[in-house]
């Protein structure tokens, strides 16, 4: 087996590479954060269809909910019409009138009459004797909404309030206005109490309730800035929907949210989320293998396939830079021109196979044995060249100290299909601008200080440098 390492592909530039897997990182990251926006996104349409779900649910019980109050209220009207039309009614009359309207209303608790603001006739009377001679004008769960009634001329609603029984009872107030003498005056107000809770049942509350927690607010109609009437504020988050129920004289507050927490997924297990992370994976892979094959195809451009050495291509380039560089720091260079001993014997018996292992072996031991700041490229056939970038290095000594260094690193045999086989080489130098200051008289002058080495002329060491324009070999 050969004593070399043989790779199918090129080494690529880890310089080029570095900028290969940022460009790759910068997609990545720019893919992540669209993905985290979609995701997010996504998150809040999610949670809108939520909410959009929740308000139209509280909307059809709002609906309900005020129909069923302002039809209650309406009765109450009638009776303070009739009222007003008789400038007083007798209790007979009253007990007639609404026991009409209970049968009607199914959530009335007690209807009452109150001259002067102080309650004096009920109905009906068992159950509701507490309310006798309350004063509307006085008693704290009653006065503000009757000084808003007056000041609305309308009916109000207060409460609700506990009532015997369990009950809670929303009592809606109305001023009466009756005529003397051709002069309207306050006689008083009715009151009509309702059973709060069968009106949240009748509108719905039970089917609400199996899906969300609500809550209502707004004592004595004063909505957001009244206190909890229904539920528990404390369980409402701000995200809760809030829908106002109007009812006379103000408002309530309903807030509703599901019992069991919004459903808000991470965004990347959202559609969206996961939808942009596979399509950033996708373009990140691509992205990558697309850059990482362009550099590779301009690397192997410029790359030997059989010794992955730098080809006669990349040489010529790197050559003239080093003349371009040269010329404008007065900086100097060599090149090693180098050709194979003994190469053309193995190659014509024992095959090209055979021929290419030796040339691989070749490059692999040469660039084993140049200095990282050098550049060692193969010409073509079994030539090839070492450019020498060290100013320090430019010396004819030292020039050729390098130059057996490397035909010695190509003297021991190399392992071929069981055989030892044994290269040598013969190497011309040049040196920039001593003799010559382009590329073609360089590879000139080196090349023939090469063929002058192989014929065994000059020193007869395998190594000879050029002659510079005096006629002397250096």
């Amino acid at each position: 087996m050969a004593d070399f390492d043989r790779h199918p592909l090129p080494k690529l530039p880890p310089h080029r590479m570095r900028l290969v897997w940022l460009t790759t990182l910068a997609v990545l990251l720019l893919g992540l954060l669209l993905s985290w926006q979609a995701g997010r996104l996504s998150q809040q349409r999610g949670l809108t269809e939520q909410q959009s779900k929740i308000q139209m649910q509280l909307s059809d019980f709002r609906a309900r909910l005020e129909t069923r109050i302002y039809s209650s209220v309406a009765q109450l009207r009638g009776l303070t019409a009739d009222l007003v039309i008789r400038e007083g009614m007798s209790e007979d009359d009253f007990q007639r009138i609404a026991e009409e309207l209970k049968i009607s209303d199914p959530y009335m608790l007690a209807l009452t009459l109150a001259p002067g603001y102080r309650i004096s006739t009920i109905y009906p009377q068992r159950d509701n004797e507490y309310l006798l001679g309350t004063d509307l004008m006085a008693a704290d769960a009653y006065k503000p909404a009757m000084l808003n009634a007056i000041q609305l001329d309308n009916a109000v609603v207060a409460g609700p309030w506990p009532a015997p029984g369990g009950k809670k009872a929303l009592t809606c107030v109305l001023p009466v206005w009756v005529s003397r003498e051709g002069v309207p005056r306050l006689w008083g107000a009715t009151t009509l109490h309702l059973d709060f809770e069968a009106l949240l049942e009748d509108a719905g509350m039970p089917a609400l309730e199996s899906e969300l927690r609500v809550e209502i607010r707004g004592r004595d109609a004063m909505g957001p800035a009244g206190a909890s009437i229904y539920g528990d504020d404390s369980r409402m988050d701000k995200l809760a929907v809030r829908v106002p129920a109007f009812v006379p004289g103000g408002s309530w507050l309903i807030s509703a949210m599901p019992n069991a927490g919004w459903s808000e997924p991470v965004w990347f297990l959202t559609q969206a989320g996961l939808i942009g992370l596979f399509v950033t994976a996708m373009t990140v892979l691509a992205v990558f293998r697309i850059l990482r094959d362009r550099l590779r195809i301009r690397t192997m451009a410029g790359v030997d396939p059989l010794t992955q050495l730098p080809n006669r291509m990349a040489a010529l380039h790197r050559l003239n830079q080093l003349i371009g560089r040269g010329q404008r720091n007065q900086r100097v260079f060599a090149l090693l021109c180098i050709d194979l001993d003994g190469f053309k014997p193995i190659n014509d018996t024992l095959g090209h196979a055979a021929g290419d292992e030796v040339l691989a072996a070749v490059g692999f031991r040469l660039k084993q044995a140049v200095r990282g700041s050098d550049t060692i490229a193969r010409m073509g056939g079994d030539e090839f060249l070492l450019l020498v970038n060290d100013a320090d290095a430019i010396s004819d000594e030292r020039l050729l100290a390098y130059a057996q260094r490397i035909r010695a690193a190509l003297a021991n045999p190399i392992r071929i299909q069981g055989q030892e086989l044994y290269v040598g080489a013969s190497i011309g130098v040049a040196a920039y601008p001593k003799h010559g200051q382009d590329a073609a008289a360089l590879l000139r002058e080196a090349d023939t200080a090469m063929y002058r080495a192989k014929r065994g002329e000059g020193q007869g060491h395998g190594v000879e440098l050029a002659i510079a324009e005096s006629g002397e070999s250096r």
